[in-house]
């Protein structure tokens, strides 16, 4: 189990989730952002999102011998979402970010387990809570309304060890 597997599958579960405005979804931070990198014709505005391990917690518990026992392993999360929007007003693009991360957040309600159907991955996530940081939203030189969230929760891996 790995890091890299865990963002690998989020990843996987959030291209998949069909989260109005959300275009990408990096398992790191790629040099730059492209907002126009899959979107559609006339799409006003458009959002990436990046999926980090902010850090990793690992403990074990063995009843019976050294090979008898389970490892937990709890990474905090969190989903970086960056949204860009040409929206002709603030309040049009400030709508377009809030519902981006409202669904966002159903979508990671809707399997705790973030398509991993046997649970060896992940035996559960977003639960028991999740938590969201939001940046101020900004106008850039063209003109366009730019926000960003950090959607942050936490994953765990229960396996035989």
């Amino acid at each position: 189990m790995s890091r890299a597997q865990v963002r690998s599958q989020l990843a996987s579960f959030l291209s998949g989730g069909n989260v109005q405005d959300l275009n990408q979804v990096f398992t790191s931070f790629p040099k730059q952002f492209n907002y126009q990198t899959n979107s559609t014709a006339g799409q006003a505005s458009r959002a990436v999102a990046v999926v980090f391990i902010d850090r990793e917690t690992e403990s074990r518990i063995a009843l019976g011998g050294a090979t008898s026992g389970k490892k937990r392993v709890d990474y905090d999360v969190v989903i970086q979402v960056f949204h860009h929007s040409m929206q002709r007003n603030a309040e049009a693009a400030m709508d377009d970010f809030d519902a981006t991360i409202e669904q966002l957040k159903t979508l990671l309600r809707s399997d705790h387990r973030f398509g991993d159907a046997t649970g060896n991955l992940i035996w559960q996530g977003a639960e028991p809570m999740i938590d969201v940081d939001y940046g101020e939203p900004a106008t850039n030189a063209r003109g366009a309304t730019e926000c960003w969230a950090s959607v942050k929760f936490q994953v765990t891996q229960i396996y035989t060890a």
